[in-house]
Parts: structure tokens; sequence; C-alpha cells
């Protein structure tokens, strides 16, 4: 043997290495016992002790089995740290690769395929489809010739069907063949040559819950040095293949296909949008490029806004209204939202809410009529709840045209309301009730608002419904952002927690925020707070008080709306705020899990503000609350800041663990140096 070149064994020993707890961890294997006194240069056989080790050997072995024990450990616990930071960092690349894909479906599955393979080492990826019409699963398969063939499976068939029928994981360990249900896998294994050994299928859901596919990983790859699978083997398992996803898998797999699943419901509304509209391709086209390009740019709400009040603007104006308002409807809330616009005032708009089955608004959007009321509208009995509107804000309705905006699907897209038909050529700065045209809106008016109304449902459609859609990818972007501009090798903990909370109040509108860090030692919640005067102290919380404290412990979300005043637990915000001069309106509290659905900590993110344009008026204790503050976080906020703590978690994972190993390497510097 040693002739033809490999390592000749002529004595060895094996010692056996246990931890404090008795367990069996390490092996020390030595080969090839060695005189005590030997020439270097001598062959091996002429350099060997052929009686061996001896228990002297044993002996000092054990003198020195505690402290390699305790070396070796720590060596190996820096490993599995070492795994983990790099299976983190992983998840965080392919998620924003993922995030980053254009509304193209087959760049997007391609994407997906790609950064699931390279996540889970899985030697197969399929990223299955819902045809909702057929109840199927579809997918394009590409073959080895470059052939792409469509592929369906009815739901509940196999193991896809399976999980898109229950809604829920399927992960199937090695080795796959002695699953009870494994018939199908092994028949189709026999057609194709392929062995399957392993799997794991999750389902691919939007922000609402709704199920969008199915990510099917086949086959996770063992670490090491394997010679390729050969199909002349089958059925016997491939030493390469012997191996399962496990729950961590499992985890990073439900972080990723959320970002799966924001990608394919952008997707699913703009095929929607360009395949249905009797508008031309490329109208829609340029509108969806338009919001493609805006994305990114953290201007779209802005957008939103300058779009909707040019569009009511130049409804009013061309109908000769006072004043012109769109309603959109905001299912989260059920309420109507909007911004009216004043003829002759491009300045300045008020974002008004109506409950959906209040005043005129709600009635034309519960019956989809259009209401017509000519002078004087308050004559008419339906006008109880616009004439206490007009109390408060010390305006008067004589006029009123009110119609529903319905899509081709039979869905209340918006209402539109025209108020006080004014007669032409007439000063504007005379008195209202002079500029009144009595005969009210004609028959010609409704034509022209039914002639415009595909063209404003179209546009409001698409803005509305992507900026919705949307947000979820803003998150990862935002976060991205956060963590580009942070180095965390050398940025101080208080400039980490402020980096990651700032991009948190931006995402949400949030005038103040906390991301409040675990003490696990002491059972407490703790944050470093830099004050305006540049001071930063740290503050405490003990698990189970304040709100913060209960979402701690509870490991559930907490949202308060405006008032928090109102709420029964408010007593410990109010004395806060009494001593601290500030006014809490609206609180969103979320729990930060770590891979391992261990608490990490609390995002912490008080008083939402309302988009469009309000004065900026200081919240302060005991004066009556600003108009930006009376609002509340939503559910659409709730989903979003669900993403955007997912990779807050990974983000202080990785922190917590780079830590961990760095204490670790000191540690074993100092023993290696005694």
């Amino acid at each position: 043997g040693h002739e033809s070149g490999k390592y000749p064994t002529y004595n060895e020993l094996f010692f056996p290495l246990s931890n404090s707890r008795g367990n069996l961890t390490v092996f020390i294997h030595l080969i090839n016992k060695l005189k005590l006194s030997y020439n270097p240069d001598a062959p091996l056989d002429e350099r060997i002790d052929f009686s061996g080790f001896n228990q002297e050997d044993q002996a000092q072995l054990e003198d020195y089995a505690e402290p390699i024990q305790q070396i070796l450990e720590r060596c190996h616990y820096c490993y599995r740290l070492t795994q983990r930071i790099q299976a983190s960092e992983t998840l965080t690349k392919v998620t924003k690769s993922v995030s980053q894909s254009s509304l193209n479906p087959d760049e997007i599955s391609g994407r997906v395929i790609d950064a699931a393979k390279h996540l889970m080492n899985a030697d197969r990826v399929t990223l299955w489809l819902i045809d909702d019409t057929k109840q199927e699963l579809w997918c394009n398969l590409l073959y080895k010739n470059g052939e792409v063939k469509e592929m369906r499976v009815p739901m509940g068939e196999g193991y896809a069907g399976s999980v898109a029928q229950t809604g829920e994981p399927l992960n199937i360990g090695f080795d796959l063949y002695d699953h009870p249900k494994s018939s199908r896998s092994k028949s189709t294994d026999q057609a194709t040559g392929y062995r399957t050994c392993s799997l794991l299928c999750m389902p691919v859901r939007d922000r609402n819950g709704k199920l969008l596919g199915v990510t099917q990983l086949v086959n996770k790859r063992r670490q090491g040095n394997f010679p390729p699978y050969d199909p002349n083997t089958w059925p016997k398992a491939p030493a390469c293949f012997q191996a399962s996803f496990d729950n961590t898998s499992q985890k990073h797999m439900e972080v990723f296909n959320n970002q799966v699943g924001i990608a394919l419901q952008n997707v699913r509304h703009f095929n929607k949008l360009e395949h249905q509209s009797n508008y031309p391709r490329n109208f829609v086209s340029k509108t969806l490029e338009l919001l493609d390009q805006v994305m990114d740019k953290q201007q779209f709400d802005e957008i939103l806004d300058k779009t909707l009040r040019s569009i009511t603007l130049k409804l009013g104006q061309s109908l000769g209204a006072d004043r012109t308002t769109i309603f959109l409807l905001d299912a989260d809330r059920q309420e109507f939202w909007s911004l009216v616009a004043e003829t002759g005032s491009e300045a300045d708009a008020l974002e008004v809410r109506v409950p959906v089955d209040q005043g005129i608004v709600g009635e034309v959007a519960t019956h989809r009529r259009m209401i017509n009321i000519p002078y004087d509208f308050y004559d008419d009995p339906r006008s109880a709840f616009a004439q206490r509107q007009d109390h408060v804000t010390g305006y008067r309705t004589y006029t009123l045209l009110s119609l529903p905006l319905i899509n081709h699907r039979g869905e209340l897209v918006a209402v539109v309301q025209l108020l006080n038909k004014l007669l032409p050529y007439q000063h504007p700065d005379l008195p209202l009730a002079k500029r009144i045209d009595r005969q009210g809106f004609t028959a010609g008016d409704i034509e022209t608002v039914n002639a415009d109304s595909a063209a404003i449902q179209i546009i409001l459609e698409s803005f509305f419904s992507y900026h919705k859609t949307s947000r979820g990818q803003r998150v990862a972007a935002t976060l991205m952002a956060a963590v580009r501009s942070c180095d965390f090798n050398t940025a101080e903990p208080e400039e980490v927690l402020k980096r990651i909370i700032d991009a948190a109040k931006d995402l949400m509108s949030a005038d103040r925020g906390t991301l409040w860090l675990l003490d696990c030692d002491r059972n407490e919640l703790w944050s470093r707070i830099q004050f305006d005067n540049g001071r930063v102290e740290e503050i405490r919380l003990k698990v189970g008080e304040g709100f913060a404290g209960e979402v701690a412990k509870s490991h559930e979300p907490l949202n308060i709306p405006f008032d928090l005043y109102n709420h029964p637990d408010s007593a410990r915000a109010q004395a806060t705020d009494a001593t601290s001069g500030y006014r809490t309106c609206s609180l969103l509290c979320m729990p930060i899990l770590n891979q391992d659905g261990e608490l990490i900590g609390v995002t912490q993110l008080v008083n939402k503000k309302k988009a469009g344009h309000y004065s900026v008026l200081p919240l302060v204790h005991g004066q009556p609350v600003p108009e930006l503050y009376r609002t509340s976080f939503d559910d659409s906020d709730q989903k979003c800041l669900y993403i955007f703590n997912n990779q807050v978690g990974m983000l202080i994972q990785n922190a917590e663990l780079l830590a961990a190993v760095r204490q670790q390497e000191q540690r074993l510097r100092e023993n290696l140096s005694e």
C-alpha cells in the first residue's frame, strides 16, 4: 500500500472526549507512534515505534482532555455561528434579488429558482403558480435540450397540490421513499431516471393571505465532495442527496416566500390592468413603466397625491363645480378617503374620510347608482350628514352630483362627488351664494363625467393598486438602504438602532419610533435614546410592562388607533406624556423574532402621519391634536412592519452572532497563550 502512494497505518489510538454533561462529542485519532529519537529523513517504517501507543500515552491525553475539550467546543461553536451568519447573509442577498425583479413573470420565476437553490443548497426547485379559473397549479419546466414545456397539476394532487389545497408547508426528510405517499414520486422517478430523496414544499401568499403559488425544493445536497448522481444507480439513494431540509431551512423559506409573494402580486395586478383594459396597450404600459421607475425612489406617495389632485381639479373645472372630490375605498378601515380640490386652488387640499355606510357617498356606494340633487340641497332629507360636515368646515352645499366608478369586474373603485354648480363668468370674489347656478348639474354634465370615468378609473386603479402592492417591495429597499449606510464593524450600538428605526419611521410615516432589544438575563427590554440636546441615555423596561413590554411577553402585535388616550391601558402613556410634554395619539408595536422563532426585541412606532399636505405643528401634551396626526396605523402598515421585522431580525441576529464569534476567538487566543 505504501508503494502505491497510500499512507500506511502501523498502529493507532482512538481517544474519546466527553463534554461537561458526559455526552460524547469528539474522537481524537492518533496514527503511527514514532520512536523518541529518529532521523526525520529516514523512511517512515524506520521511524515507527512498533510497540505502539501505550498506557502512558493514554494517561497524558487524559491529563490534557479538559483543556482540549474546551478549545474544541469553542472552535465548534465558532464554526456553527459562522455557518448561521453565512446562511443569514445569503437569505438577505437572495431576498433582495427577488425584491428587485421586474414585472416580467419569467424573470421572477427564474430569480426565485436560482435564489432558492443557492439559499437552501437544493438540487432542484420549482415555482408552481395558481390558476384560479382551472383550480390547477402550473409551471414552465426547462428540459436539457433547451425545450420549455408547461406542466399542470390539479389542486390537491401530489405534494405541491396538497400544499396548495391545505395552505400548510410539507417537509419530508431523507428518505422520501419511506414516506407512505411516495408512490407517485417513485413512478415519476423511474420514468425520468432521477432519485428524489427529500422535499420541502412551502405556500406563497400575497400580503392579504391569498395563495398565489407553491415553492417546491427537491433533494437537499450534502456538504462535501461527492460524485455526481448517476441515473443508472436508481433506485439506490446517492450519497450526495442523503440529507434533509431542517426547521431553519423552513423558516428561511418562509421569509423568502414573503418577498416572492409581493413580486407575484405585483405581476398579477398589472397583467389584469394590461389585458382587461379597454384602452390601448401602450397607454397602460406607459403608466406601468412610470410606476416601475418611481417605486424605488421613495417618491410614490407624492406622485399619487399630485395625480389625484390634478384629476380631481380638472374634472371639477370641466363641469364648473366649486368643489370636486374623488373618494377612494380604504377596505382595511371601511372608509372612503380623498382629497377635496377647490376650483382655482391647486396649492391646498384637505383629506376627507367618510365611513362607507354614511352620507350621500355611502348611499351611492351601497346602491351603485348616481344621485343628483338640485338647489337647495339642504331641503333634501338625505343632506343631514353633509350639513353636519358643513357646520364643522364652514362651507355651504347648494347642489350636488355624486356618481360611482365601477370597474369591469363589478367592483366599486371610487365615488366622484361634485358640489355647487357655478354660473359661468362670475367673479371669484363674489359670495358663493351669488355664483350658484340654481339649475344644478345637467344631463350634459353627467355625460361628461361618464365619458371621463373610464379613463379616471384606469388611472386610479393603476396608481392606487400599485401603491398598495409595492409597499412590501419598498420595505426591503428601505431596510437595505439603512443597512448599507451603517458599518456594523465600527458603528456604535445606538447608531445601529437609530438607523434601523429611522427606516421604519420613514416607511410607515410615523412621528417617533423605538427599537427595543431583549436582555434575556434580566428579562428586560432596553434601548438607547438620543435626546434633543444630543445626550444618549439607556432606558429599560420590564417584560410585561407598558405596551412594548406587553408585546414582548405575548409575542403578538399591538395596534392602537387614534385616540390612544381612549384605550383602557393608556394611563402609563398619559403619565409619561405629562412628564415629557409630548402627546401620544396612535401606536403600532410588533415583536422581532430571530430565525429560530425566539424573541429578539420589539419595534414601536408612535403617531401615524396622514398622507397629503398638512401644517406641521408640534404635538404638545394638553393641547389639541393637529390634523396631521388624527389618523391610525392600518392593516397594511402592520403587514409591512411584519416583513420589515423579519429583515431586522436577521440583521440583529447577524450582529449578535458576529459579536459572539469575536468573543469566542478572543477566548481561544487567551487559552492558547496560557
